[in-house]
């Protein structure tokens, strides 16, 4: 008889089923791997079924489920995730888009000082930033590339990733400095000197992976859309040829969005479709399983690594125990039949009536830095960063609602870091109004004398 889903839910807050880290990673390309032998997690509960693993082109073993963080997923997030047996995390360099990359940083380095100060040195995380598509082209990509090393606190990167190979309206305060190509000698030279371990990119078809097959160092990551109603299969079944026939040179196939949160934040729907799907739901109801743990076992199974991100701790624990039971053959046939077939398109959802439109453009001499405020009398350190204007002329495009509150702080360059630092120095507010029209344009210059 099948446990039930209760049952199993209160059994997976005490077992886990990561392997997590036996080997530190170094920056040669001697065998490393970020599995463990651990019988038990650091909360001291048993270790059921292991993660299934990949062995990346420069021999780095690493877990098919890693931690996404984007949706503000922030340190004791990240804390939390590690502490239950996360041994990936994947970030991004931008604000914009909900990701925090200093407190990816953070937690990962201070949950290493512990487990050094607790004598515990074989144990590693693998982190994955990414580059925002406004900083492609050889010289912005080198100080992005530093920017990361200072907010993740280290002095090599485990993997980068270029977020986007272009940019498009909307997405970009100022337009790039070069292209994706560009980019690519960069992130190349820095393999070579040995501050990037992995380099890939994201949003991937035949065309840009046939320029990136002929490249001196090809991709070892391409992260792409994936989930039950969108499984990319052709570019993926492309990829499996490509390793069968290159495996010096492999590549992993990373799925975002693998719980179907595209549909629901940008294809229009009103609920998420892959997790309200009566197949995956009768498939986990059959298991006394929640339907995340189905899709992330039939993703991974098929050689795709999954990176839901959470910032419930029961759903991170729930997430990696996604291998206690097992997909029938049927099972999987059944999931793979709903490619391409999703629910069909819902009414569109009612726009906001306090939605605003808003673009900021910078008039200040120097760098400008955007924070969202997200109560009246919250502290600076509660200031969410949703983008920065570089330069004169620079502009910020962003989604708002009526009454939001932001503060636009100086920017200042570190030239030792190699990246921009926000200074405790307000040099504007603004408050929004819809009444002034629903798409507004504002210019941001220096104030902070008046304030």
């Amino acid at each position: 008889m099948f446990m039930s889903t209760q049952l199993l839910l209160i059994l997976s807050t005490i077992f886990q089923s990561l392997h997590v880290c036996h080997s530190k990673l170094h920056s040669t390309a001697a065998s490393a791997t970020v599995t463990s032998k651990k019988t038990v997690n650091n909360d001291g509960a048993a270790v059921l079924a292991p993660v299934p693993t990949f062995t990346l082109a420069n021999n780095i073993t690493i877990p098919l489920v890693g931690l996404g963080s984007a949706s503000g997923v922030t340190y004791p997030h990240v804390q939390s995730a590690i502490g239950v047996g996360y041994r990936y995390v994947d970030t991004a360099q931008s604000h914009s888009w909900g990701y925090r990359e200093e407190d990816v940083g953070k937690a990962v380095h201070d949950v290493k000082r512990d487990w050094y100060n607790d004598g515990n040195t074989d144990e590693y995380v693998f982190v994955q930033t990414k580059i925002h598509p406004q900083d492609l082209g050889y010289h912005s990509t080198q100080k992005a590339i530093q920017l990361s090393l200072k907010r993740l606190k280290v002095t090599s990167l485990d993997s980068v990733l270029i977020h986007k190979p272009r940019c498009w309206e909307g997405i970009c305060s100022h337009e790039p400095e070069g292209t994706w190509q560009d980019s690519w000698v960069a992130l190349e030279e820095a393999v070579d000197a040995g501050t990037v371990r992995s380099i890939g990119i994201c949003d991937v078809d035949n065309q840009l992976l046939d320029e990136l097959l002929q490249k001196r160092i090809g991709p070892m990551v391409i992260q792409n859309w994936f989930d039950p109603f969108h499984q990319d299969t052709h570019f993926r079944r492309r990829i499996e040829r490509h390793n069968q026939l290159h495996p010096e040179s492999k590549i992993l196939y990373q799925g975002y969005s693998s719980l179907g949160t595209q549909w629901f934040h940008h294809k229009g729907y009103t609920e998420n479709p892959v997790l309200n799907h009566p197949t995956l739901q009768s498939i986990a109801q059959g298991y006394g399983a929640t339907v995340p743990q189905v899709v992330i076992q039939w993703a991974t199974r098929q050689g795709v690594m999954v990176l839901p991100a959470s910032r419930n701790r029961s759903h991170q624990m729930s997430n990696l125990n996604s291998f206690h039971f097992t997909l029938s053959d049927e099972e999987m046939r059944a999931i793979d039949g709903l490619d391409g077939n999703p629910p069909a398109q819902p009414k569109p959802k009612e726009k906001n009536p306090n939605e605003v439109q808003l673009q900021f453009v910078n008039r200040a001499e120097g760098a400008i830095h955007a924070y969202w405020v997200p109560d009246e009398g919250s502290s600076e350190s509660d200031h969410v960063k949703v983008g920065e204007m570089k330069g004169l002329g620079d502009a910020l495009k962003i989604t708002s609602y009526h009454g939001d509150a932001f503060v636009f702080k100086e920017g200042v360059f570190n030239e030792g870091g190699g990246g921009w630092d926000t200074t405790s120095k307000i040099l504007n507010h603004h408050v929004v109004d819809k009444s002034l029209g629903l798409e507004q344009n504002h210019d941001i210059d220096d104030r902070s004398e008046e304030l």
